[in-house]
């Protein structure tokens, strides 16, 4: 078994590759805020994450490969306009989320490094 190519792993990579996606996305939106017609983009990748992991009984390799598989989806919101211009980027809420998908990268990377210190102790046997 190849301890590098593991479920919780592929998953926390692909968790920290969609929430960079969404910073990305969440950045555009506050630098466009001026901008007369842009309409906000959102990321969704956590869906696709859940279906790749639930219900089919197939092989660990299997359910690592359809997580590999997943991408972030960035869509614009045409419905919303907030000003005159045709602009559809609210600052506050784009604060908000990206307060939110920094904590969330944060964890996911602290995550990411508890789960390969444990594997450094399981191989090496000691905690240093």
């Amino acid at each position: 078994m190849n301890w590098l190519d593991s479920i919780p792993s592929a998953l926390l990579q692909k968790d920290l590759d969609g929430l960079w996606a969404r910073q990305q996305a969440i950045s555009d939106n506050m630098a466009n805020i001026e901008t007369p017609g842009y309409k906000e983009k959102n990321v969704s990748f956590e869906n696709q994450l859940e279906n790749a992991v639930q219900g089919k009984e197939d092989t660990e390799a299997d359910t690592i490969d359809r997580i590999g598989k997943v991408q972030p989806f960035t869509a614009e919101n045409s419905d919303q306009t907030y000003r005159a211009d045709g602009n559809g980027v609210d600052l506050e809420q784009q604060m908000i989320e990206m307060s939110r998908t920094s904590l969330n990268y944060s964890y996911s990377l602290q995550t990411m490094s508890d789960y390969f210190s444990r594997l450094k102790t399981a191989i090496t046997g000691s905690g240093r």
